[in-house]
């Protein structure tokens, strides 16, 4: 019997692992034939708004306050190493069985994308990384933060992207996504009209799981 591949889900900033996975409920029905989903949260907790976490902050603390902002251009990245850290070792301590247990696939959201494309680019350097074959990223974009620039310096050619993103996205620019997918190599994308949200219309589920489909396929193959 074939086993289930294992998905690592990453939420968005001011989101929680519970909330990703309520907002992704008809995405993961069309595809619980073919992956088990794992939501884990982000380390770093949002300033007094409860159940709200960020992968990492664009400023320093000011009163003991850290926020994020996508378009910030800062030197700044509190919170990044740590949850860097934090994501590795919980792929450490979890990879068991080839196909089952390792995480070769990862589906992200807004925040929790950008960092995605970063572990993307870390998997040259990172052992915990190796399996890490496909990714769908969701309303993602490319870190503004100067000190992620090194990430980005060449194209991602190991690993196979999925991304959808809203053409009336008021939180992420279109163009901001659009730069996050020219990083990759024959990256697969879906547009669609709606804003900044994981989408659950047929269209998007059936392009999902056939992105998946396809990217098993080529596993079995090589």
């Amino acid at each position: 019997m074939n086993r289930k591949l294992k998905i690592l889900c990453l939420h968005g900033y001011r989101q929680s692992e519970i909330s990703f996975r309520e907002k992704t409920g008809g995405l993961r029905k069309a595809l619980k034939s073919l992956a088990e989903f794992e939501f884990i949260r982000a380390p770093n907790a949002v300033h007094e708004e409860e159940k709200s976490y960020s992968w990492f902050y664009s400023n320093p603390a000011t009163h003991n306050i850290q926020t994020y902002n996508c378009l910030d251009e800062s030197t700044e990245d509190p919170g990044f190493d740590e949850s860097v850290a934090f994501i590795l070792d919980h792929i450490s301590k979890n990879v068991r069985n080839f196909y089952h247990k390792n995480y070769r696939c990862i589906m992200s959201f807004s925040q929790g994308a950008c960092l995605t494309s970063i572990l993307c680019s870390m998997k040259r350097t990172e052992s915990s990384l190796s399996d890490l074959s496909f990714v769908m990223m969701f309303n993602g974009f490319r870190s503004r933060i100067t000190k992620h620039d090194k990430y980005y310096t060449d194209i991602i050619e190991t690993v196979s992207s999925l991304h959808v993103y809203g053409q009336t996205d008021e939180v992420i620019p279109l163009d901001m996504s659009e730069k996050l997918v020219a990083c990759f190599q024959d990256p697969v994308t879906f547009i669609h009209p709606g804003g900044h949200f994981v989408p659950s219309s047929a269209p998007v589920r059936n392009f999902c799981k056939e992105f998946l489909l396809n990217q098993l396929k080529l596993k079995h193959s090589s």
